[in-house]
């Protein structure tokens, strides 16, 4: 199934203007080509007493993609520049709010639900979050806890929070990363509170039995569209509330 085929790359969903990722080779390295119907002995868990948990449930969805891009619109914060880590972040009169510097490769944007915030998109894993009405400027993790691990990509998931998709690299015989497209060995699924600064693991519904999945589209809501293509398996899905 194509939907599944790029990691951090594509995710089948309509882009409105404002959210200009263009997930490429130069914000989080290699590309990571998912590979699927590698089934893990027990499906791939949150390590225990690393991060807090929150689960996340199956839940009957059908996006409204008229009611997303309407929320898209005039928006308050735009990007401006390609996908080479050389853009800038303005509001509506035209101020720069963050450039491209030794600090960050800015390579895309994407505002916040309730539109007082920015998620700026940086080259390497480097993320922040702009605050622009308090000049509040906050780094996002780069990497999760553990070994091996790829850097963290964003999405917003609701007002003060963000989804954070990263996974263990797959290590050949030599203990070092393989080079191959089948270098993914577990994917994994985060939360990130902007208020408290918390970050959480989630944990996948029980269907979810196999170490590698995709995801396959994020709405601001809340919703995120996970798949597993070795059998044939996808769901919408929603962080539980505690």
């Amino acid at each position: 199934m194509a939907l599944f085929t790029i990691w951090f790359t594509c995710r089948n969903r309509p882009v409105p203007i404002t959210d200009v990722q263009n997930r490429n080779q130069k914000e989080v390295g290699p590309v990571f080509p998912l590979q699927f119907g590698k089934k893990a002995g027990s499906r791939g868990q949150p390590s225990p007493g690393s991060l807090p948990l929150v689960r996340m449930k199956e839940e009957a969805y059908v996006v409204d993609y008229a009611a997303v891009a309407s929320s898209h619109e005039n928006p308050p914060f735009e990007y401006r520049g390609g996908d080479d880590g050389n853009g800038r972040v303005i509001d509506k009169e035209g101020k720069a709010l963050m450039e491209s510097g030794k600090e960050i490769g800015i390579s895309g944007a994407v505002v916040g639900p309730n539109r007082e915030h920015v998620l700026v998109k940086g080259t390497q894993g480097k993320n922040f979050v702009l605050t622009p009405a308090t000049g509040g400027k906050l780094q996002l993790p780069v990497y999760p806890p553990g070994a091996n691990m790829f850097p963290l990509d964003w999405d917003w998931i609701g007002e003060q929070s963000l989804l954070g998709q990263s996974g263990v690299e797959r290590l050949g015989p030599d203990g070092k990363p393989v080079k191959t497209e089948d270098n993914v060995a577990e994917s994994k699924l985060y939360v990130y509170d902007i208020k408290t600064q918390q970050l959480s693991e989630v944990a996948l519904p029980e269907k979810f039995t196999h170490a590698v999945f995709g995801v396959m589209e994020v709405v601001p809501d809340g919703h995120v569209h996970l798949g597993l293509e070795g059998i044939e398996y996808t769901s919408w899905c929603k962080i539980a509330a505690p």
